[in-house]
């Protein structure tokens, strides 16, 4: 598989991908709350289901009471019992 030229800058220099290549970071704390940075909007918000469009492709969030708690130009908090994360590329 060829490296994108932003990847491979990414590589030569020691910078994490995710800063260079503007894809998503998540960090996730137990089954309650969910930081992700780096999406491009919200496409689908309920209580039941969040969807995020990012660079490299869709983040669906599943659960139950889902919530964001906040959210800037570049990263969203979630909260709420999560039953389950997926990448729709």
């Amino acid at each position: 598989m060829r490296k994108r030229f932003s990847e491979t800058i990414a590589d030569a220099w020691g910078v994490p991908k995710d800063v260079i290549m503007n894809i998503p970071r998540l960090t996730i704390s137990g089954d309650k709350e969910i930081y992700i940075e780096n999406h491009k909007g919200i496409l689908v918000y309920t209580d039941r289901e969040i969807r995020l469009s990012t660079e490299i492709g869709i983040i669906r969030i599943r659960g139950k009471n889902l919530v964001i708690d906040r959210i800037r130009l570049e990263d969203v908090r979630i909260s709420g019992t999560f039953s389950g994360i997926e990448y729709q590329i």
